[in-house]
């Protein structure tokens, strides 16, 4: 019995195999409720290499029924990744999810960076690019990998300058994102080192150029371009050895893994010079006198503690003081 049939390859026979897999288990599990499933990632844009993840993008019609239907749909992508022998990531959206205004990076990514599985197409429908918007979007992104961390995460908000995650560790904390093993089992990775960066790089880009990076090369590339400054070095590295040499690995030699470990050391400097710029954007977003803006930079200054009384002075006078 074959799979439901894909308008498109994934380029890999495997990956084909495990979307069409992803794809019969939500028709069945969600009958006539999906609109459209959508490769996304390296496979997308044809960069992929060994060790890649399988990204998918699966968008519901007009909107979730309930929370109940969502926390199913992704309880069903949780089982999913575990059946398969590489990384599996899913996204989930409703149509009317991504009118959101808080949810235009996932827009521009599904718009600009996906290719049609199986379904309808609903791209066409997406609103165009606009890089002033994109930009108060993907500002914030960084903010998702600098909290994974279980104990950041409990803190509830982040506190400048930024500490290692696990200063003891042999990678400082930055090997917690787990990959599938050739045993099956998860193994340590540097998975959360090269998000932490690449998301980093690309809020940078866009404050500095409002370009959009539909992948981890043009990251890279776009980010020398740019930006081109006394971070472009890790941002090139953990680009070309965690991603192309190592193959999201931990390495194995000694040597390596000094180098891997003062590119961690190095990450955490870029965090904290990314936050500095981050405060400088939002600070101007709340003398914008927009009230939109304004409120969306309160809410995000809210998730992270400066020193300084700046920010509280610029809450406070912007109508929004900070509490707590």
């Amino acid at each position: 019995m074959t799979g439901p049939e894909l308008i498109e390859s994934t380029g890999d026979r495997l990956c084909d195999r495990i979307a069409q897999g992803v794809i019969g288990i939500f028709e069945n599990a969600f009958p006539d409720r999906v609109r459209g499933f959508y490769l996304r990632g390296s496979h997308a844009s044809g960069t992929s290499i060994n060790g890649s993840d399988l990204d998918l993008f699966i968008v519901f019609k007009d909107r979730f029924a309930d929370v109940a239907e969502y926390e199913r749909a992704q309880a069903l992508c949780r089982h999913c990744a575990r059946l398969t022998p590489m990384l599996l990531e899913i996204l989930l959206s409703g149509e009317r999810g991504l009118r959101r205004p808080d949810a235009l990076g996932a827009v521009l990514g599904l718009k600009l960076a996906t290719r049609l599985l199986h379904g309808e197409d609903i791209r066409p429908e997406l609103p165009l690019f606009d890089a002033d918007t994109y930009v108060r979007s993907v500002v914030h992104t960084p903010y998702f990998s600098y909290t994974y961390p279980v104990q950041r995460r409990n803190a509830g908000h982040l506190v400048y300058p930024l500490q290692h995650f696990d200063p003891d560790g042999p990678f400082l904390g930055y090997d917690q994102w787990t990959i599938p093993g050739p045993d099956g089992t998860d193994q340590p990775s540097t998975k959360l080192l090269i998000a932490t960066v690449g998301w980093t790089a690309s809020a940078i880009i866009a404050l500095r150029s409002g370009q959009y990076v539909r992948d981890k090369a043009s990251c890279v590339e776009l980010y020398q371009k740019h930006v081109a400054d006394e971070w472009s070095d890790v941002v090139t590295q953990v680009h070309d050895l965690c991603r192309n040499r190592w193959h999201y690995q931990l390495p194995s030699s000694n040597d390596d893994r000094q180098t891997l470990r003062a590119l961690c050391d190095r990450a955490l400097g870029f965090q904290n010079h990314f936050l500095i710029l981050y405060r400088q954007y939002q600070l101007a977003e709340l003398a914008s006198g927009d009230p939109d803006r304004q409120q969306l930079a309160a809410q995000r200054l809210s998730h992270i503690v400066f020193p300084d009384q700046e920010v509280a002075a610029a809450l406070n006078n912007a109508g929004h003081p900070r509490t707590g």
